[in-house]
């Protein structure tokens, strides 16, 4: 029973906070790969020299996923799903020697950030996922 249920909550679709830690992932990580002078045409291969933003960051993850998912909206991923493509682009910007902890709820960077970033929703702890 334990490997079934463990199953169909990988096959879940993304929770509100892997929602809000790929945003900040993507905020993160677009702002290493500037202070690295790694622009989106480097870290892609897009035609024209521009910064990275947490979208661009975002759209290189969506592509990815939709190559290897079929899936068009990170909306789509499964729980699964949004962890292996953390993992795929982190191992990918590891080789150019940046690496981004993904947000969880024992980062404070993630707890300070939103209560910044997102006073409407007043976050001063993490809900335990269940």
């Amino acid at each position: 029973m334990t490997e079934q249920r463990t199953a169909q909550q990988e096959e879940r679709l993304r929770t509100a906070l892997q929602n809000k830690s790929l945003h900040l992932y993507c905020t993160q990580l677009s702002d290493k790969l500037n202070e690295a002078g790694i622009t989106y045409r480097k870290f892609l291969g897009a035609m024209d020299e521009i910064e990275n933003s947490p979208e661009t960051v975002k759209s290189v993850m969506r592509q990815l996923g939709k190559a290897k998912y079929e899936k068009k909206s990170t909306t789509q991923w499964t729980t699964k799903e949004c962890m292996s493509m953390y993992e795929e682009t982190n191992r990918n910007t590891a080789k150019i020697g940046i690496h981004i902890d993904w947000p969880s709820k024992e980062s404070q960077s993630f707890i300070e950030y939103y209560k910044e970033k997102d006073p409407v929703h007043k976050i001063d702890t993490l809900p335990i996922d269940k």
